[in-house]
């Protein structure tokens, strides 16, 4: 690396999908044994327990499978350390040996975007059969539809959608539509 800075920022480190908290056990645990753990302010595994209101069981729902977001200050030893450690594919942007951060805009976007999900979760309880939706995002933008089928456990909907004047079919995530009032 041609320049050190001392200054913590965001980087993005790309691990095995479905172990994100090992991994983030594994990085903190060898951060402390080989005193670099100064160098790191946050380890970030976006994601957020969800709580079904069917059967009042939790699970971690997570936003980004197989990425860690980790803010510190970069040196060839921290690359080289989280690199080593088991599970970790390495770094998104950049090259091996000089990672290229991510601006602290685009985390914030990300961390909104997560609280948004989260809320439209909590309202996602009231999506019925039969409920007449328009669609906010995506290719069909725009678009009105009819409930077809909730699958809440995915949080998915299957909407019928009027395209050339029959009935179409679209399977979409809760937070690309909104009920029409």
């Amino acid at each position: 690396m041609s320049e050190q800075s001392s200054e913590k920022k965001w980087y993005i480190l790309q691990t095995s999908a479905g172990y994100e908290a090992r991994v983030k056990l594994l990085i903190e645990k060898e951060l402390k044994l080989q005193g670099q753990d100064a160098f790191v302010e946050e380890i970030f595994i976006p994601s957020e327990e969800v709580t079904s209101k069917k059967n009042d069981k939790t699970r971690k729902v997570t936003y980004y499978p197989g990425y860690i977001f980790i803010k510190m200050i970069i040196s060839p030893d921290l690359i080289s350390l989280l690199r080593g450690i088991n599970r970790v594919s390495g770094f998104i942007g950049g090259t091996k040996e000089n990672p290229v951060f991510v601006p602290e805009s685009e985390i914030n976007k990300i961390l909104d975007q997560i609280q948004n999900g989260i809320k439209q979760t909590e309202a996602d309880s009231t999506f019925q059969v039969g409920d007449k939706i328009i669609v906010i995002e995506g290719p069909f933008a725009e678009f009105n539809g009819t409930i077809d089928n909730v699958d809440k456990e995915h949080s998915k909907l299957s909407v019928l959608v009027n395209i050339f004047g029959r009935p179409t079919p679209l399977e979409l995530s809760f937070d690309k539509v909104k009920p029409i009032e």
